[in-house]
């Protein structure tokens, strides 16, 4: 039986650096650089330096009333379910209430949006005006949830906010802007976008500027336009930068943007949650989609984030598990901001219960029932890994994250747990049950490319037909031969 399963190609699952014989020699990756705490100019809070006991009796006796937060806001935290501050909000905020230039090092899931949405609302109660704040994101979608945040928070004091960003109608927006809400969030493109060309509209008069995912919003090319913005708002304003890690392009722009800073760090370290169990599988790459398959089959009942490198790769095995039965939607950069969005919802709602998603979604989106998140493709830089698995095992609860490991991919991957400072263990699979799906999956990847070559042509033909592929339970013709023909018979045998 084991000769015949090593003949057919069924993978072993021992730990990559063992299997060297079978490739290249790889050399051991060059060390990663810490992330640099050196900051002139910055104080530092770091709770994770404090006695660890002290800080966890600190924190459940802490309310969002003892930070300083005004009644009115503690009453709308209450209604969010927000029970008790999180270690970021319990750093940032009192600081934040003073009057401080904050820089957030958080990792994701810890409650940054509430650190800076707090105190901007506390002092815009105290100084209502219009243009108060403007908050910075590096995607679309983060924008959409920023606001949803400052909207819920501010509900009962009647706070409008405005999102500027990219892929929706900018004339909509610009009438947005001219009624002077009290909160901005954009994207740094549209916003320079507007700054430039909407009459009437300017942040001359802005008082608090914040900067979410700051390292992404540099890693994304965005410095000229954040110099732009920071050449039209005042100098006399309040400014919060909010990162994951702690880069050369977020200290430049810290020594551009603060004045005399305070810097919170929750976590010093590259680190991932406590709660968060972490598995590598060693597979052939002809083998990935039979054995994404079978680990869908064997956690079913959970949620699913499911992470590929390409926007293509996501189409493409979002129609793959449709094909097999599987409620999966894709979310990825060549989508409509509409349909983006519609993806984004159904999941959140649980109408879906897998999200196919590339890195555009990795980071900063706010998905709070993600059970399961798989590394399809292995991201190529190692700090998306802590972005990626951050999705799931948020506020205190427990999650999985499953990396596929191919032979091409083994040196990335010692990077990563040379990152995350351990070595993963191995998802345990059952090779014989997995090599049993190999027909079906082989038929389903050849209906998938069909639909995808079909797509394509749509295309073609009509740029101005928008086409409805990205979650359409009928889609094209194909998947319904697929329903209704031979794989109901495979099932029923």
């Amino acid at each position: 039986m084991q000769t015949r399963q090593a003949r057919r190609g069924a993978p072993t699952t021992r730990h990559p650096t063992e299997r060297k014989l079978h490739f290249p020699a790889f050399c051991a990756p060059d060390p990663l650089p810490e992330p640099a705490d050196s900051m002139a100019a910055s104080e530092e809070h770091d709770s994770s330096a404090e006695a660890p006991q002290t800080a966890v009796e600190e924190e459940e006796t802490k309310t969002f009333k003892d930070l300083g937060v005004t009644d009115v806001l503690c009453e709308a935290c209450d209604q969010l379910g927000w029970t008790k501050p999180t270690k970021i909000q319990i750093e940032a905020i009192p600081l934040a209430l003073q009057g401080r230039d904050i820089i957030g090092l958080a990792e994701t899931g810890s409650g940054k949006t509430g650190a800076f949405a707090l105190p901007i609302l506390n002092a815009l109660l105290e100084t209502p005006q219009r243009l108060f704040a403007l908050v910075l994101t590096p995607t679309r979608e983060l924008a959409f949830q920023i606001s949803e945040q400052f909207e819920a928070l501010g509900s009962s004091i009647g706070v409008q906010c405005a999102v500027i960003v990219g892929g929706i109608d900018s004339m909509s927006q610009s009438l947005a802007l001219a009624k002077k809400p009290h909160i901005v969030i954009a994207t740094p493109g549209r916003l320079i976008d507007h700054l430039e060309n909407t009459k009437g509209f300017n942040l001359r008069a802005l008082k608090y500027l914040v900067m979410d995912e700051a390292d992404r919003i540099l890693n994304m090319d965005f410095e000229t336009e954040v110099d732009k913005i920071l050449k039209v708002i005042p100098r006399d304003r309040k400014t919060f930068l909010f990162s994951a890690t702690m880069t050369k392009k977020v200290q430049k722009l810290q020594r551009a943007a603060l004045k005399n800073p305070v810097k919170c760090a929750v976590s010093s370290k590259y680190q991932t949650v406590e709660k968060l169990q972490q598995y590598y599988l060693f597979i052939p790459s002809k083998f990935k989609d039979t054995y994404l398959v079978y680990i869908l089959n064997e956690l079913a009942g959970n949620s699913f984030m499911i992470f590929c490198s390409t926007c293509n790769n996501t189409q493409r095995t979002a129609l793959l598990l449709r094909n097999l039965g599987f409620t999966a939607i894709p979310l990825h950069g060549q989508m409509s901001q509409s349909k983006r969005l519609g993806s984004l919802n159904k999941f959140k709602a649980k109408a879906r219960s897998i999200l196919l998603a590339t890195d555009v979604a990795s980071r900063g989106l706010d998905i709070p029932h993600v059970d399961v998140v798989v590394n399809f493709d292995i991201p190529t830089h190692s700090k998306d890994y802590i972005h990626r698995v951050g999705r799931t095992a948020r506020a205190g609860r427990s999650g999985k994250a499953i990396t596929f490991v191919t032979q091409y991919d083994v040196e990335l991957f010692q990077r990563i747990e040379h990152l995350i400072g351990k070595k993963l263990p191995v998802f345990p699979t059952q090779d014989d049950e997995v090599m049993m799906l190999t027909e079906r999956v082989t038929e389903a990847q050849r209906f998938a490319r069909m639909e995808l070559r079909e797509h394509g042509e749509k295309k073609k033909r009509s740029r101005e037909d928008t086409g409805d592929n990205d979650d359409t339970e009928g889609a094209i013709g194909v998947r319904n031969k697929v329903a209704g023909g031979k794989m109901k018979k495979r099932k029923g045998r």
